[in-house]
């Protein structure tokens, strides 16, 4: 269950955020200079993306762990895996802060500011916060949250000392980062440039181990359908009150490209791989009427989901740069409130 965060945990994690803010890292370094901060395990390494030197949004994105830091990466390749910027805005898994306009925050949000007893004005000087995490609309910070972020923010801000007192000059450029690595218990710190743990995105490729499974798909009959197969964020905040967040449901699509028709769509739950529920649909298609002549898809991360699948079943799998009946079905789902 959801537990919010004392007025005083908010007062800890504003302090912080507003020293940073004085020390304006943004004028130092780019979103893609990386900054990390170890403490324990290189895989739970926390790292932190500057953002605002381009002077239109300013903020901190943390990434906890490989796993946070692979969704960066997905952001950072957007363009070169063809992804929506909706998908992999949407799968970012991170803990931010900005400084934006009053506009832009919720009214618990700017509750929290009134309580606090800041006092903000003009452009980009509102400070709040939100959590990311894939199937989910952006949200407020939960206690476990705060007390996180008001740690790592803590560390941000020795780790933007020892930059400066190092006199590092760091070759960002060529995949390396500032990395603080704390000893034991953090009473021995040490600041060095080192390579990042890894420079592209990571699939996490579906497995079919089951061979009798294997073995029908490889000896299914073939058919001349030619398919489209996606994943879309439904872009929409959802309130459930099994969810201690409001949800924002990837969609499982597929299609018949010739004809147009929406054979199967799902809208997953928000703990789902909605790629893997995709190849759960394309089996269940394959079982029933064969294997397609060829599957359309547009994102890299399905290709990946379903390529064991065309491998045994022998089906072209073709990328192309849009699929423009399941996008055009998405948007009619939205024009009516679906």
């Amino acid at each position: 269950m959801r537990k919010e965060a004392s007025l005083g945990q908010w007062g800890a994690l504003y302090e912080t955020a507003t020293r940073i803010k004085a020390i304006k890292p943004w004028e130092k370094f780019w979103d893609m200079d990386l900054i990390g901060v170890q403490n324990g395990a290189e895989e739970d390494t926390v790292f932190f993306s500057i953002l605002g030197k381009g002077g239109d949004c300013y903020g901190i994105a943390v990434y906890e762990g490989y796993e946070g830091l692979n969704t960066y990466m997905m952001l950072a390749m957007q363009k070169s895996m063809n992804l929506s910027p909706e998908y992999a805005m949407f799968n970012q898994k991170n803990l931010t802060c900005y400084w934006g306009n009053r506009d832009e925050l919720s009214n618990k949000q700017r509750a929290v500011i009134k309580e606090l007893g800041y006092k903000y004005r003009g452009k980009n000087q509102w400070l709040y916060f939100l959590s990311y995490k894939p199937g989910y609309w952006p949200f407020d910070l939960d206690e476990e949250e705060v007390v996180r972020m008001t740690e790592h923010m803590q560390d941000l801000e020795k780790a933007l000392q020892c930059y400066d007192e190092s006199g590092a000059d760091v070759d960002f450029e060529n995949a390396n980062m500032f990395l603080l690595s704390f000893g034991k218990d953090k009473k021995t710190w040490e600041c060095k440039e080192v390579p990042l743990p890894f420079t592209g995105f990571r699939f996490g490729h579906l497995v079919i181990d089951d061979k009798g499974l294997l073995s029908d798909l490889a000896g299914s009959p073939k058919c001349n359908a030619v398919l489209e197969a996606g994943v879309m964020p439904m872009g929409a905040s959802i309130a459930d009150k099994k969810y201690d967040r409001p949800a924002n449901p990837m969609l499982s699509l597929l299609g018949d490209a010739k004809s147009g028709m929406m054979l199967k769509f799902e809208m997953t739950e928000p703990d789902d791989d909605a790629a893997e529920v995709l190849a759960e649909t394309v089996i269940d298609f394959i079982l029933e009427y064969g294997s397609p002549k060829e599957i359309r898809v547009s994102n890299v991360i399905v290709e990946s989901s379903l390529k064991q699948i065309c491998d045994v079943c022998k089906i072209k799998l073709r990328r192309v740069n849009r699929l423009s009946e399941l996008e055009m079905f998405v948007q009619e789902m939205k024009k009516f409130g679906i």
